[in-house]
């Protein structure tokens, strides 16, 4: 007998950078740089991890350090990476200090700042995204989506169906860090 599953998203947060490391103290969400040693070092731990997940797919940001991050883990899975900008970390123009960085996650403040991505503009396109990989995908299927901390406080709020109220910073996850999450 067969049982029918949701589809399995393995949702992994990028490696270390420099930045991220806290070598640097503003937040650079945009700032495309790639893995330092440690990243290099966290990706190949985990690639090994999942070498025995069979993937229907691999995603990407676009950014270097998520890019980087999945072709690391894809080596044991020989897939084209699909690069797609949806998956891009929450966009800002400018350097943001840790304080700003957690305000703009903050759904009762709404606060429109100039060069930061309106949360609930960055919210739905997660959202979509989410929406897009269920109906591309069966319901068997395991894809590995490779992305950013940022983006990962939407795919949790998404899976576990919570009201967009308050600051969603609210599930942060380690360097290469990954969380495995059903969609129904």
């Amino acid at each position: 007998m067969t049982y029918n599953q949701n589809m399995k998203l393995y949702f992994v947060r990028h490696g270390e950078t420099d930045v991220n490391s806290g070598l640097q103290q503003a937040h650079t969400a945009q700032f495309n740089e790639p893995l330092n040693s440690a990243g290099i070092e966290q990706a190949e731990q985990l690639a090994e991890q999942l070498r025995d997940v069979t993937f229907e797919a691999v995603v990407s940001s676009q950014l270097q350090r998520a890019l980087q991050t999945a072709k690391i883990i894809n080596e044991f899975h020989k897939l084209d990476i699909r690069i797609d900008d949806v998956w891009r970390e929450l966009k800002t123009s400018n350097y943001l200090d840790a304080t700003s960085w957690h305000d703009a996650f903050d759904f009762d403040k709404n606060e429109v700042v100039e060069g930061i991505e309106p949360i609930r503009d960055f919210f739905d396109r997660i959202y979509m995204a989410l929406d897009n990989l269920k109906a591309t995908h069966g319901k068997d299927d395991s894809v590995l989506v490779v992305s950013h901390g940022g983006v990962h406080q939407a795919v949790y709020a998404y899976t576990n169906n919570l009201p967009l109220a308050g600051n969603m910073r609210i599930s942060p996850m380690k360097n290469c860090e990954v969380r495995i999450y059903e969609l129904r």
